[in-house]
């Protein structure tokens, strides 16, 4: 009771100690305190007392107070029972966070790992690859410095080829070259002898002369009314066979006897050697002064010989200047054709007769160094010389042959070039 009135005066959950009710109390409580053995004895009437009526009041607020007591305890069980529940759920919930938290960590930590070793794999993987590509490298270098090496040994072998073809080219032409010098080199050594022997023969043609000479000499000394008379028949005979220059070369078909002349020119000595020999055998021997007008007509007839052929040739110029005039002039193709063959066969008379003048020159200033050398050797002055025995200066006329050739040439193509023109026109 004690205990429930201490529970009653300090209040329950739904009344607190501020709400209970506190009943009064008399003067006679003290004693009723005093005297707690007498209650019990004490009759019925007394319950009915105001104090019964607190008792009963107090014992009600007990009541309900215990009987809320009890509510509060099983609503309290009730909720400590939901709270560890509560708590065993939230236990578990956090638990099986914790868990899937785990979980998650794990399976990251295993997607981290499993990455790592990807990148990894891929790294060595990359690395594999890098060096490939290095060994490709390599040997795509190494297969191009190697295709190089061949390309040059070919090219090096072809080279080597070439100069063994080029040595052996070089070697048959040095021994070409050899056999062509030792040829040259014998053909020098026959030049040397023909030279050699033609001295000879000119040093015994000059003795006979000399020989021939002072014999002439000393007979002309005994028989100088004979060689008179034999100087006057000669003079005579020299006159009739020399005729007129005109008559010689007047015509294109005289041309043989030029040429003969020319060969008579050329070797005198040769052709009339025995002649010579015969005659100084047979007949009387003539002065210094029949030779000097032998050589004196003979030059005399190279020099006329020259000129008419000169005068042939200008002759044959201006007649090649009229047949171009004439075929400007003319508008008829048959008579240019006639006029074209003629200036052909014109051209090439022309060409032969400068061919004949160059040589009757050539024969003409041998024959003056010859008497040249005779006369210095005779002692004779140049002054003293016969005008006849003097070169004569003609131009070039091979080279005014050229020359005219060039222009006649010109000339045609020009006239064909208008020809054709012309007949496109009509």
């Amino acid at each position: 009771m004690d205990s429930e009135l201490m529970h009653s005066i300090v209040g329950s959950y739904h009344k607190p100690p501020e709400r209970v009710f506190v009943p009064s109390f008399n003067q006679n409580e003290p004693s009723q305190n005093c005297h707690p053995a007498n209650l019990e004895v004490t009759s019925p009437k007394i319950l009915h007392s105001q104090n019964s009526q607190a008792l009963i009041l107090a014992l009600k607020t007990l009541q309900e107070k215990s009987h809320c007591l009890e509510l509060e305890r099983t609503q309290a069980e009730d909720n400590l029972n939901i709270l560890s529940r509560e708590a065993a759920q939230y236990k578990k919930a956090l638990e099986n966070e914790t868990n899937e938290r785990n979980l998650a960590h794990q399976e990251l930590i295993k997607q981290k790992k499993d990455v790592s070793i990807q990148l990894s794999s891929a790294q060595s993987r990359c690395t594999l690859l890098e060096k490939q590509l290095e060994y490709t490298k390599r040997m795509v270098l190494n297969a191009q410095l190697q295709r190089e090496k061949e390309q040059d040994q070919m090219k090096l072998y072809a080279k080597l080829d070439k100069l063994d073809v080029l040595e052996k080219e070089c070697f048959r032409l040095t021994t070409t070259q050899k056999t062509a010098e030792d040829k040259i080199k014998h053909l020098e050594e026959k030049l040397k002898e023909e030279e050699h022997q033609r001295k000879l023969f000119q040093d015994k043609a000059s003795e006979l002369q000399t020989g021939l000479e002072i014999s002439k000499i000393m007979s002309s000394v005994s028989n100088l009314k004979h060689f008179k008379e034999k100087k006057k028949s000669s003079k005579k005979t020299k006159c009739i066979k020399r005729g007129p220059p005109w008559q010689i070369c007047s015509k294109f078909g005289a041309l043989p006897f030029v040429a003969e002349k020319m060969r008579q020119h050329r070797d005198p000595h040769i052709l009339q050697k025995p002649f010579n020999v015969t005659e100084t055998r047979c007949l009387p021997k003539p002065s210094r002064t029949t030779a000097w007008c032998k050589s004196i007509s003979i030059c005399d007839n190279l020099s006329e010989l020259l000129m008419a052929m000169q005068d042939e040739l200008d002759q044959m110029s201006m007649k090649h200047q009229e047949l171009l005039k004439q075929m400007k002039e003319t508008e008829s193709h048959s008579v240019c054709d006639e006029i074209e063959c003629e200036l052909e066969c014109l051209v090439k008379k022309m060409e032969i007769k400068g061919e004949q003048i160059s040589e009757l020159k050539k024969h003409q200033d041998s024959k003056l160094q010859f008497r040249g050398h005779a006369t210095f050797g005779s002692k004779t002055p140049s002054s003293s010389l016969h005008p006849s025995l003097l070169p004569l200066h003609f131009p070039s006329l091979t080279m005014k042959v050229e020359l005219i050739g060039r222009i006649w040439l010109r000339k045609l193509s020009g006239d064909q070039n208008t020809r054709c023109s012309s007949r496109r026109n009509i």
